[in-house]
């Protein structure tokens, strides 16, 4: 009532403020006494008010146990004065992300209400922002199994959850989600944590449902898009691929992301489009070196050798020390047979760049190159053993190339067949297994080879 009052003087005086300029007489007079009205009411209100100040100043004097406070905090729950005090002031340091100055608080808050479970909830994820696990887990377990209130049990559950998570224990995490979502149904986070476990656990097919349930719950999910996206490519469906990649650069207009659906379409086949979308990266972020090496590995692969390395410098210009484009246009040359040229880039190199798999297999075709066969081989073997299957099918490629240099030709065929094996999508390989089948007059083994390269050719990629 009091408030109320306030408000209606203070429009009466901001009415009188507005009219008294520009008013005459009877107007003027008026707005005068009303002025004159409300000054008198105040002046009462104040000496009523500072005669209250002293009976309640004369009243602690004599009773100090009346300045304790209590304050009602959450949902029906009463703290004594100094807990809301160090609640708030850990909330401040909290939300600040001082999470060990805000520690301290929130201790104090669950050592003086131990009941007060938005406090040992607040200290849990303090222990948790400072990756000390064991006591996050403590706390939250312990809000978990006392808690009455459904939204702070699933909350806890999918802490628990979270806990398990930073220690790589996805199978136990995955229970904790599932018991925060028997809760509460609606968090999105819990969804999309399960389709992560379960994509973690290369269980790819069971991460799907969860990831499109996170989606439905908040459609702007990009996380959830990229995920579904690499759920697919696991299961070498391009076009659900490409769906979801695309989503998700609609959502982040990321140049990340461009990089990456440039990259998908390479590792399916479709240069065409890769080359699309490395030139669009490329005129989206000008600086981003990857994107020419994208761009120009396509136009090697289109059969545009000389602008494929234009277009390699350009990125060398920009990143001249990057080791990916650096072993491109080394190998460029080596191709090109331009064998002085590789050996002034290969002398420029760092000794730890040189112990790399990939310029240990460029090395070996070098050593091809000058007819050290033996030195070839020894290179290309250490490369086979790389835990990369992508680089561990280099190494067989380029064994495969030294043997059949060798008229190894049954040896080279088994190189072969392995390369192609690690790097399905990669065709050459394939195509000189097909010509050591041919050279060792098994026709119908050449024919399945160069078949399975024609197929490659003709069907659009998905």
């Amino acid at each position: 009532m009091f408030d109320q009052w306030l408000e209606q003087v203070k429009q009466h005086l901001e009415k009188i403020e507005e009219q008294y300029p520009g008013s005459v007489d009877p107007d003027r007079s008026r707005l005068r006494e009303e002025f004159h009205q409300i000054q008198q009411v105040c002046d009462h209100v104040l000496e009523g008010w500072i005669s209250l100040e002293e009976r309640v100043s004369s009243l602690l004097n004599e009773e100090p146990d009346l300045a304790a406070e209590e304050e009602e905090v959450g949902e029906e729950f009463w703290l004594d004065g100094q807990v809301v005090r160090s609640f708030r002031e850990g909330q401040g340091y909290y939300q600040l992300k001082m999470f060990g100055e805000a520690k301290p608080y929130f201790d104090q808050v669950v050592k003086e209400a131990p009941d007060f479970l938005l406090g040992r909830v607040y200290l849990a994820l303090s222990d948790f922002q400072q990756r000390k696990w064991d006591d996050a887990f403590r706390e939250f377990h312990l809000v978990a199994e006392t808690s009455d209130h459904p939204r702070f049990a699933a909350f806890a559950r999918h802490m628990l959850g979270c806990v398990h998570v930073q220690r790589g224990e996805d199978e136990k995490a995955i229970r904790q989600f599932d018991k925060a979502l028997t809760l509460n149904p609606e968090n999105g986070d819990a969804w999309f944590n399960l389709g992560a476990c379960q994509y973690r656990l290369g269980q790819y097919a069971e991460a799907i449902p969860y990831f499109f349930h996170a989606l439905h719950l908040d459609r702007d999910d990009w996380e959830a898009m990229y995920y579904l996206s690499c759920c697919y490519k696991e299961a070498g469906e391009w076009e659900g691929v490409h769906f979801w990649r695309r989503a998700v650069y609609e959502k982040t207009n990321s140049p990340a992301v461009m990089e990456t659906i440039a990259q998908d379409f390479e590792e399916s086949g479709d240069v065409e489009a890769a080359l699309r979308w490395y030139r669009k990266l490329a005129a989206t972020d000008p600086k981003r070196a990857s994107a020419y090496h994208g761009m120009s590995w396509s136009l090697w692969l289109k059969g545009c050798q000389e602008e494929a390395l234009l277009v390699l410098q350009k990125g060398l210009t920009i990143d001249p020390r990057n080791p990916d484009t650096l072993f491109t246009y080394v190998w460029y040359l080596l191709q090109q047979g331009d064998l002085g040229q590789v050996e002034k880039a290969l002398a420029k190199l760092p000794e730890e760049m040189m112990a790399h798999p990939l310029w240990m297999m460029l090395r070996s075709r070098l050593f091809v190159h000058c007819q050290e066969f033996d030195r070839a081989e020894e290179a290309a073997r250490k490369v086979v053993h790389h835990q990369d299957p992508f680089t561990r099918s280099l190494g067989h490629y380029q064994l495969g190339r030294i043997f059949l240099d060798r008229k190894q030709i049954h040896e080279a065929a088994g190189e072969f067949q392995k390369a192609q094996q690690l790097s399905p999508h990669w065709k050459e390989p394939l195509f000189y297994q097909g010509l050591c089948h041919l050279l060792d007059g098994k026709i119908d083994g050449t024919r399945q080879c160069w078949e399975q390269i024609s197929l490659a050719v003709h069907t659009p990629a998905q």
